[in-house]
């Protein structure tokens, strides 16, 4: 059965790739590993090395895989090539952060599968909108919400997952209808951000003070996420935002009191960080013996 799917998800522009699937009895994983196969891709990953390039629509390739391996489970590559994303929502608390969010904006019906814990949403890929790949929403307060996306992919109907649980659509014929475009709403929340301009370099009319420097470094280091980013790795550490001590955690510089924001490498300095800053420099430690007045 599973290479009947197979066909009429290629033949619907859908490109497709063979997955491991588990044994009906045991449960086991039909990769090499088998019973060491670690619990979450069981009957989830792919049977095929660089899958993202061979995932395809073509009858004979897919004939081939499934004449080779029958029982396989289907993946479908979501992104630009099979013109659809998807929206997975796992689990009770994820529904019902999807249906507040459907109560508040209104319904707009698509292709759904049922999955062991909760559904697949299908939706229409959009031109000029690039949706990330991504695990979690969790900054958009989305419990157990994952998004396929470019570089991503699926399990399909009848894929049998580790559960023994059948993923199969809400509605039967489902693989031969368009998935609907996503509401706005939707869509602001995966597509993939901008990323912010780099720092123009602006050459100076004269020599600057160290101090002057030391400022305009600050100051690029709040703007330009690229900057943190280096600095955390030529240190050695991760870099944070200025958003991690502020003055309602009752720390303040241990040379001038002032109790604004800090800037600072883990594991490495912290840095008094205002407009007229004192320049103090120190290590981390020295933040936890300086209490609020």
């Amino acid at each position: 059965m599973n290479i009947r799917y197979a066909l009429r998800y290629a033949a619907a522009g859908l490109r497709v790739h063979p997955l491991y699937e588990v044994e009906p009895t045991s449960q086991r994983c039909a990769c090499p590993r088998g019973t060491e196969c670690h619990e979450k891709q069981r009957g989830k990953h792919p049977r095929l090395g660089g899958w993202q390039e061979k995932a395809s629509t073509d009858e004979a390739l897919v004939r081939e895989w499934w004449g080779k391996w029958p029982s396989a489970g289907i993946g479908i590559a979501t992104g630009s090539a099979s013109r659809v994303w998807v929206l997975d929502v796992d689990g009770d608390e994820a529904m019902s952060w999807y249906d507040a969010r459907v109560s508040a904006h209104g319904l707009v019906p698509t292709l759904g599968v049922r999955t062991s814990r909760g559904a697949h949403l299908y939706w229409r890929w959009q031109d000029g909108v690039s949706i990330r790949n991504a695990q979690g929403l969790k900054a958009a307060g989305a419990p157990n919400i994952d998004v396929r996306g470019e570089g991503g992919y699926v399990c399909a109907p009848p894929t049998v997952h580790r559960s023994g649980h059948v993923y199969a659509w809400v509605r039967e014929e489902g693989f031969a209808n368009e998935p609907a475009v996503a509401p706005s709403w939707l869509v602001d929340l995966v597509k993939e951000k901008p990323k912010p301009e780099p720092s123009r370099i602006v050459t100076p009319t004269r020599a600057l003070s160290p101090r002057e420097v030391a400022s305009l470094f600050r100051a690029a280091a709040d703007t330009d996420p690229v900057m943190r980013e280096r600095i955390g790795t030529i240190a050695g550490g991760i870099t944070h935002h200025a958003a991690f001590f502020q003055a309602e955690d009752g720390i303040r510089c241990p040379k001038c009191g002032r109790p604004e924001v800090w800037y600072y490498l883990d594991e490495g300095p912290a840095v008094c960080h205002h407009r007229n800053s004192c320049h103090w420099a120190g290590p981390i430690s020295a933040l936890a013996t300086v209490g609020a007045p």
